[in-house]
């Protein structure tokens, strides 16, 4: 039984933070916001808005789109987040009872940022193939405007709030591949939630250019050992739909990796970093533009942890027809 991604739908906050704000708030230049990060604006969940709503939202939007996926044969949900709604209980199980998923779904929370994604279509599809599941979802729902200073120059550009939800199941357009993993828990303090220093609630803090340094030392690499591990070379690889960090990083990484920019696509610009979300988020988005079948996609996460993962997806050749 061959595993793979058989849908994919996001949903994004309605409140919007341009960059006209932020330009007056802290005198930022437009250029650096829309052509260095390659963000033209961002969303914000709304005050009483929780993870499991954003998730929640972004599942119904999959179940719209995709009919002929039956609740009843969901047997497993892993949410992907690390700004749940409580802490205790874990908000998979809120989201389960929200959606009305059986009581036979096996469901948990993974505590994962920008590799998140991949990490859990590892979890879901070794679930699915191992212990013969029929379908799971994966939803990826980060809040991060919960956890930020707004006074933070450094990261209230960047960040974005957003969920996607992605069903994972045999019979589908495609083949997920194999995996490589790494951390790093030496640099964790480059991205955490801690006080700040005058005392206060707890905040993101950020060293973008430790950030920046660890994806330079860690991504290439591991982009050609998964590629390596699935008997490909990245001249092989059709679409690299990365970790959407920032513009800069992404562009940085093609040229340092004589990577085709027109090769990595990018979701930014009216998202911002989306963290756990940014990868599903693409490709639903590539999904809408083009037809899939007969390509190769690479998939990596890399971040806050510091973390990283990566993994390959086979779109099988048409056959009279175009991927869903």
């Amino acid at each position: 039984m061959t595993v793979g991604i058989r849908g994919v739908a996001t949903y994004l906050p309605d409140e919007v933070l341009g960059n006209d704000e932020l330009i007056e708030r802290f005198g930022w230049d437009r250029v650096f916001l829309e052509e260095k990060l390659g963000i033209r604006e961002r969303r914000r969940a709304a005050a009483d808005e929780l993870c499991s709503d954003v998730a929640v939202k972004a599942a119904e939007r999959l179940f719209a789109r995709h009919p002929e996926l039956d609740r009843d044969a969901i047997d497993l949900l892993v949410l992907v987040t690390q700004n749940p709604d409580h802490g205790l209980p874990h908000s998979s199980a809120i989201v389960q009872s929200r959606l009305g998923l059986p009581t036979t779904t096996a469901c948990f929370d993974v505590g994962l940022g920008c590799s998140g994604f991949v990490y859990a279509l590892a979890i879901a599809s070794s679930m699915v193939e191992q212990l013969g599941l029929r379908n799971a979802l994966i939803i990826t729902a980060d809040l991060y405007s919960k956890i930020m200073d707004p006074a933070d120059r450094g990261t209230s550009p960047l960040f974005g709030d957003a969920a996607c939800a992605t069903w994972i199941g045999s019979d589908a357009p495609n083949e997920i591949g194999r995996f490589t993993f790494g951390t790093d828990g030496a640099g964790a303090e480059h991205l955490i939630r801690r006080p700040p220093p005058e005392g206060g609630p707890a905040c993101l803090a950020m060293n973008g250019r430790a950030i920046f340094e660890f994806m330079l030392e860690r991504v290439p690499a591991d982009l050609r050992r998964c590629a390596e591990l699935n008997g490909i070379g990245l001249e092989d690889v059709d679409l690299f739909l990365l970790h959407q960090a920032s513009a800069y990083m992404l562009g940085y990484l093609a040229r340092r990796m004589a990577l085709p920019a027109e090769r990595i696509p990018l979701a930014l610009a009216d998202t911002g970093n989306t963290v756990s979300s940014t990868i599903p988020l693409v490709l639903d988005r590539v999904l809408a533009e083009r037809d899939l079948a007969g390509t190769t996609l690479l998939l990596s996460g890399f971040g806050v942890g510091l973390s990283w993962a990566t993994t390959v997806v086979r779109y099988h050749p048409a056959q009279g027809g175009t991927t869903p």
